[in-house]
């Protein structure tokens, strides 16, 4: 009887570390981009190494980032309090991207990147209520530069900031994109304004 116990009791032990090996290869890149909260799950404790991983998280971003094909398949995004439609392109496609490394003085944060990737973004306005901005179809362009800023914290990468700075905006008009109207309105997400993280980091750079 005591030999048929220790079976099950290994048997389950071998069965609990598969499923743990799966779900952590399933795991290693954890997080919602457009809710910002990419962790890195994999331990690199050499720099070198901990660059080539970023090269490959960025490289995952941007698959994910424009998993939407067109204005069709949009879906509509919250950011509370405001309801719209997005998705997003990369020009340039998932393997062209800049990298800039700067070391820090700290142990548990001795680097930090800012990666900076072309980007064209579609956008509805901003509506207050949910259905208005699931049947709104009217979709404004912008094009510019998206900056990811990433901190290499205990041997993992983690997301600490987004900006996307628009360089031109434009809106759809009789079959053609064209610069937008002055008198065009659209509300501006919270996370896209120049607030306490942009005014850090322009100050890491030496430019603030």
């Amino acid at each position: 009887m005591r030999q048929k116990w220790v079976v099950i009791l290994y048997v389950t032990i071998g069965i609990q570390l598969l499923v743990g090996s799966v779900l952590s290869g399933c795991n290693t890149f954890r997080g919602n981009s457009r809710e910002g909260t990419f962790t890195d799950s994999v331990f690199s404790p050499d720099q070198e190494d901990a660059k080539d991983r970023l090269q490959e998280i960025v490289r995952e971003y941007i698959q994910i980032e424009q998993g939407v094909a067109d204005q069709h398949s949009a879906p509509v995004v919250r950011r509370s309090p405001y309801y719209f439609k997005e998705y997003v392109m990369f020009p340039d496609g998932e393997k062209e991207f800049s990298i800039l490394f700067r070391e820090i003085d700290s142990r548990i944060r001795p680097l930090m990147a800012e990666v900076q990737i072309n980007k064209v973004r579609y956008s509805t306005r901003m509506h207050r209520k949910r259905n208005r901005a699931a049947v709104d179809m009217d979709f404004m362009r912008d094009t510019g530069m998206e900056v990811l800023v990433f901190e290499l914290r205990s041997g993992r990468w983690l997301r600490t900031g987004t900006i996307f700075d628009a360089g031109k905006t434009e809106e759809y008009i009789n079959g053609e994109w064209m610069p937008r109207r002055e008198e065009t309105q659209r509300i501006v997400p919270s996370e896209e304004r120049q607030g306490w993280f942009k005014r850090t980091w322009l100050r890491i750079r030496g430019e603030g």
